[in-house]
């Protein structure tokens, strides 16, 4: 039932791959208004759009329409029936909870003919995954449906919690036949790593793009990985709707000069193989959060995927990980700025699956293979009687902190520009000279970047002295729930990275800062801040020094609320930070 902040929910769309592997066959819909009135619509008001996300060429679709006079009071329902021929096999995965509280939500699996030869060898898995404590008594018939009356809405304004398909209620539908051979079989975790092996390995095919003869094989990996992360870049381009689970072999990947994960991925295995190295895929989950222990088999909880090459002996790089099938190095070359040997840091502690000819090989990614972002910045400025501060920047990072590696790549100056004035938090008034920048693409040594800042008003009158700008301060945290509002999500922080900054300012008065030392140790962070001032003459010079260093965090159900009272208490301290570590009293 719509109140007043639910119209828009009078759309319905679905979302498929298109290019005949995925099709809605009948899209009904009802709008019972207050007054009594129905109003009924079916396909032949449905419309089809493109799907694509910025960035991509694919040939996904969605379809829908829209119910026409809804209002407030009005009670809407939705019926679709959908083929899907999945380049992956016969497996979907249906999320229950909406924006808005739903009265009732059926599922029901059927299994036609086309794919399966036989219908009686075809069994129907129908999983429930993070029932509680949304759905109360659903009522699941194993093979055939799953059904939930008084289904509450997805809650609104909590930050920091973890991603939906760890909180929230999905059914994920799985059609186990002995005799399907188009895709992988989802019986179990090995059959399905099995399959993805073998449609990788025949693609990997080395190229030799670059010379590597007589090089040892660490120096030759590295060499190889250098070359990539200059000469090819991140695309999608998917004309068909199997190129979203199916690389290009090496050769083509090279060709064309561009590539996505899988893509990026089978041309740095396949150079590997040409060094006679055995090399597998993995299978990865980045941008949807976990893949958690007791998930049953299905393709679809991967989008991302990396390299595994096996060591007959340890090259003595950080991502070398150890497994019951020997000793492999796992390589991301979809991160061109994490150098060989270290994986990038939205990988760690994640469960990844190496996808070889004898199974399935899980490992977690451990810390110490994990690229931790780290970055320092320098300033010195001098501050004059109308209070405009002039000052030299230099900005260094690893692991891309401040994205400035990123931006020049993508957007050259301007890119650092912007990315500067964010990190910086400089106000519009405030002019940014660059004089010096980096290469982005040299992983060797740290990317560094020094420039000019100009700013008038740099220092604010206040009722006991003066505010000083405050020029790469760590952000403050958001608020992540309204007052009054009780939690109900977890609690997680998947930050992570080292900042060093200091600043010397040199001010035409004396000075004493408000607050000369402040230490925050809380479950998200560590932190150490000081302000010192040295008398010169009429003049003062201030030296301010911040170190910090992020840290994931996470409170389960039973721990949320002191969670939310964790990151209230490290917000406060990070707000005193920001209002009271630049506030200078004028001294006598």
């Amino acid at each position: 039932m719509l109140d007043d902040r639910g119209l828009g929910e009078a759309s319905y769309f679905l979302f498929g791959l298109g290019g005949g592997k995925s099709k809605v066959r009948r899209l009904k819909g009802w709008n019972l208004r207050p007054d009594g009135d129905l109003t009924q619509l079916d396909t032949d008001a449905v419309v089809t759009l493109d799907g694509d996300l910025s960035g991509e060429i694919t040939t996904a679709v969605a379809t829908g329409f829209r119910l026409p006079r809804a209002m407030k009071g009005s009670i809407l329902a939705f019926e679709s029936l959908e083929s899907l021929r999945h380049p992956m096999g016969p497996t979907a995965v249906a999320g229950i909870m909406q924006r808005h509280p739903v009265r009732r939500w059926e599922l029901e699996a059927a299994a036609s003919g086309g794919w399966f030869t036989d219908l009686k060898n075809v069994s129907i898995q129908l999983d429930v995954r993070h029932a509680e404590p949304w759905l109360k008594n659903p009522q699941v018939v194993p093979g055939r449906f799953v059904k939930a009356d008084a289904i509450p809405a997805i809650p609104k304004d909590e930050g920091a919690s973890s991603h939906p398909r760890n909180t929230f209620p999905s059914v994920t539908i799985r059609f186990l036949d002995p005799d399907f051979r188009e895709g992988p079989s989802t019986e179990n975790w090995d059959k399905l790593a099995e399959w993805v092996d073998q449609q990788y390995q025949p693609r990997f095919q080395p190229s030799k793009p670059m010379d590597t003869r007589g090089m040892e094989i660490r120096e030759a990996l590295k060499t190889i990985s250098r070359w990539m992360a200059k000469e090819l870049t991140y695309k999608q381009v998917y004309l068909s709707p199997d190129r979203g689970w199916f690389p290009d072999p090496g050769p083509e990947v090279v060709r064309h000069r561009y590539g996505d994960c899988k893509d990026l991925t089978c041309c740095l295995l396949s150079e590997a193989k040409g060094l006679d190295l055995e090399v597998h895929p993995v299978l990865a989950l980045i941008g949807h959060g976990l893949i958690e222990e007791d998930e049953v088999p299905s393709p679809n909880v991967f989008d991302h995927a990396i390299g595994a090459i096996k060591l007959e002996k340890s090259l003595g790089f950080p991502a070398e990980i150890g497994t019951p099938q020997g000793r492999f190095l796992l390589v991301d070359p979809t991160s061109r700025l994490t150098p060989l040997g270290l994986l990038p840091a939205y990988l760690r502690d994640q469960r990844v699956m190496i996808c070889t000819s004898r199974g399935a090989v899980w490992v977690r990614i451990p810390t110490s293979a994990v690229e931790v972002p780290a970055g320092w910045i320098s300033l010195e400025g001098e501050v004059d009687t109308a209070r405009k501060c002039t000052a030299k920047l230099r900005v260094v990072e690893t692991g891309d902190l401040f994205g400035l590696r990123n931006g020049m790549l993508k957007e050259g100056d301007k890119g650092i520009q912007q990315r500067l004035a964010a990190v910086l938090d400089l106000s519009p008034a405030a002019t940014l000279e660059i004089d010096r920048i980096g290469d982005p693409l040299d992983l060797s040594q740290p990317f560094t970047v020094t420039a000019k800042v100009v700013q008038p008003g740099a220092l604010r009158p206040e009722a006991n002295g003066e505010t000083l700008v405050a020029w790469g301060l760590p952000p403050v945290p958001q608020i992540i729930q309204k007052v009054g509002v009780a939690r109900r999500l977890p609690v997680l922080v998947r930050l992570q990275g080292r900042l060093e900054l200091q600043a010397t300012y040199h001010l035409p008065w004396v000075v004493e800062p408000l607050l000369p030392r402040l230490t925050i140790d809380s479950p998200f962070r560590t932190l150490n801040w000081t302000a010192k001032v040295q008398r010169e003459g009429p003049a003062s010079r201030v030296t301010l020094r911040c170190t910090q260093e992020l840290r994931p965090a996470f409170f389960d159900d039973k721990a949320r609320e002191q969670g939310l009272a964790e990151w209230k208490r490290d917000r406060a301290q990070v707000l005193r930070l920001h209002r009271d570590g630049v506030a200078l009293s004028h001294a006598d």
